[in-house]
This record gives C-alpha cells, sequence and structure tokens, in this order.
C-alpha cells in the first residue's frame, strides 16, 4: 500500500534524527555504462557500474541531547564531519519489522541556522561508504527497555553466495542510577520458535551510546529468520537502541537487451512530501 509518510525514522550512528528531523533523503544509484556494439541492433545498451549511495536529513537545530544517557545532537553532528565510518538505517515507519535499507556513510556537510522569527533549521549530507543493503527493522527505537528480552523475529530470507548480510546496531541511550550496561545479540534460525539459534554478532556490553555495522558474507542458509536479544544490567536501568538487518543486492552480470536501469531513489520525508522512483 502506498503511505503517507509520517512516520519514518532515521538513525545514524549512535543519533536518532527522527525527532528533529522533517526529511530523510536517501539516493542509491550505480554508474551508468555505455557499452553498445555494432550487435545491439541500433538500441543503446547499458551496464551498472560502480554502486554508491548519498543521504541527507534536514530539520530543526538543538543543542541539547534528545534524551537522558544519549548524544547531544549538534555536537555529535559537528564532530563526525569527516569522520569515520558509521551505519545508517532509513526506514518509512518505525515499527518493528518495517522494511529498512542499511549502510554505512561518512558526514559530509553539516548546516545550521537560518532566518530571523522561523524555527531554526538544521540540515546534513552524507556519503555512503561501502555496501548497502535492503533489509528490516528487527528492533525499534521508539521504545524504551528496562529488563532483558528478546525482540520479535523477523524472515528476511537466505543469503546467497555473492550477497552478504549487513547489520546495524544503533545504542542510542544508556542511563541507570548506577553501573548501566546493554549487550545486544543478533541471531539467526531457520524457524520461528528459535528452537536452534546461532550467534550471528555481540555487541559487547555498553555502558554509552554507540553503533556498530557488521558484514557477513553469504552463503547463509537454511536460516532465514532474524531476531536480537538485549541484555541489561544496573540500577533503575533505561535503555533506548536499535537493530536492522539486511541482504545485498545481487552482483550484476553481463549486460542483455532491456536491461537499461541503472538507478533507484528512495525518498523518506516525515512532512509528507513524496517522489516516485524514477528510472
Amino acid at each position: 500500500a502506498v503511505l503517507s509518510l509520517s512516520d519514518a525514522e532515521g538513525l545514524a550512528g549512535p543519533r536518532r534524527l527522527t525527532g528533529r528531523s522533517n526529511e530523510v533523503d536517501l539516493t542509491l544509484e550505480a554508474t551508468e555504462l555505455d557499452v553498445t556494439t555494432f550487435n545491439s541492433s541500433g538500441w543503446t545498451e547499458l551496464l551498472g557500474g560502480i554502486r554508491m549511495a548519498r543521504a541527507s536529513a534536514a530539520g530543526f537545530y538543538d543543542a541539547a541531547a534528545i534524551a537522558t544517557g544519549g548524544h547531544t545532537f549538534d555536537s555529535e553532528l559537528f564532530s563526525s564531519i569527516g569522520g569515520t565510518q558509521q551505519p545508517l538505517t532509513v526506514a518509512a515507519t518505525k515499527a518493528d519489522g518495517s522494511v529498512a535499507y542499511i549502510g554505512g556513510f561518512k558526514r559530509g556537510a553539516l548546516n545550521v541556522v537560518g532566518d530571523v522569527g522561523e524555527g531554526a533549521p538544521y540540515s546534513t549530507e552524507m556519503w555512503g561508504d561501502g555496501v548497502f543493503a535492503r533489509g528490516a527493522l528487527i528492533h525499534p527505537a521508539n521504545v524504551l527497555r528496562t529488563s532483558s528480552g528478546t525482540g520479535t523475529a523477523v524472515t528476511l530470507g537466505t543469503v546467497a553466495s555473492g550477497r552478504s548480510l549487513v547489520a546495524a546496531i544503533h545504542i542510542l541511550a544508556v542511563s541507570a542510577a548506577a553501573s548501566p550496561q546493554l549487550t545486544v545479540t543478533l541471531q539467526r534460525d531457520d524457524n520461528g520458535g528459535f528452537s536452534s539459534p546461532t550467534t550471528v554478532l555481540r555487541v559487547r556490553p555498553e555502558s554509552a551510546a554507540t553503533s556498530s555495522l557488521s558484514g557477513i558474507a553469504g552463503p547463509i542458509t537454511p536460516d532465514d529468520r532474524y531476531r536480537v536479544s538485549y541484555t541489561i544490567s544496573g540500577t533503575t536501568p533505561s535503555m533506548r537502541f536499535a537493530a536492522a538487518v539486511g541482504i545485498t543486492p545481487a552482483e550484476e552480470g553481463a549486460p542483455n537487451h532491456g536491461r537499461v536501469s541503472a538507478r533507484q531513489r528512495c525518498r523518506v520525508a516525515q512532512n509528507g512530501r513524496h517522489e516516485p522512483v524514477r528510472g
């Protein structure tokens, strides 16, 4: 069904952009290579080359921490300009199991402050850094956790040879009266009951906001279901985190007549504007 976008989720490293943003834009594309020959029947033939991603977000400036135990919004955006790779997760809705796009990014620009009398704006540009994947949120960021538990299982599918599983963990806020710690474990299995789960990765016990991005090469079979388990400790703890997993696109083969699409654009905007996919 077509969505009226009002509940999007944008996660960049250990920061949740959602509460201060009304626009998130993710573009995934491949370089267009002309491979037309004398045997192309008078038509152009194209081949997808190097793949790339770029993203942007915009909304309202805030110099404070968004949540207790979380990072200060503007200072973290500022300090990450031109910095190291961090995970990016974009989803059209915040719900558990929502379709999500996951990959690595480096921050390229930050713009702050605007016109007199207006809500102070911010905007940021992000460069894709490495692979991107399409998958699902397997733990939502809009739920505070105060005790250990297990997330809802999501059927993602098996991972074929030549493709990879990509997993992003965004630990957004960790707080407690004393000794807060959060451990997140990603598991997979071939049945919904998770009767014999295999650990895919584990984020070590963390006492502050942080994030991680991992890639596991295929094939991964017969397991096709994923979930997170989490262990929370401390005195009166309160934790906020998100997790997403996805599978990278298949490798492109040799060119053939009729296959000319090289670009996919997906736009997620909380202000309700929407751009259709363009080929």
